[in-house]
């Protein structure tokens, strides 16, 4: 599984982004404001960089898929396999 190859820290990373995406596993990829929303108690201990490093590896790892759609940045996690509630998606889908 390739959660196992992440660190320790990724691998939070990885779970907390989980709770924060939409119904199809998308939300921004900005390193900004994924630091504010996964770590908002951490902002004065970690850094975007701490970020950027653990999104890099989920990357790397097939975890995550960052696109750009509208001028944003955007991740999508692969296989998110959520029980979709919402008729709407809020962010626009990777371009395959």
């Amino acid at each position: 599984m390739a959660v196992d190859g992440l660190d320790f820290a990724a691998e939070v990373f990885y779970r907390r982004l989980m709770s924060i995406c939409d119904d199809y596993g998308c939300w921004y990829a900005s390193a900004a404001l994924l630091l504010a929303y996964l770590y908002p108690l951490r902002v004065d201990s970690l850094t975007t960089a701490d970020v950027k490093k653990w999104l890099a590896e989920c990357v790397n790892h097939g975890l995550i898929v960052v696109y750009e759609a509208d001028g944003k940045q955007l991740l999508q996690i692969v296989r998110f396999d959520q029980t979709i509630r919402q008729k709407r998606q809020k962010f626009p889908m990777p371009e395959k």
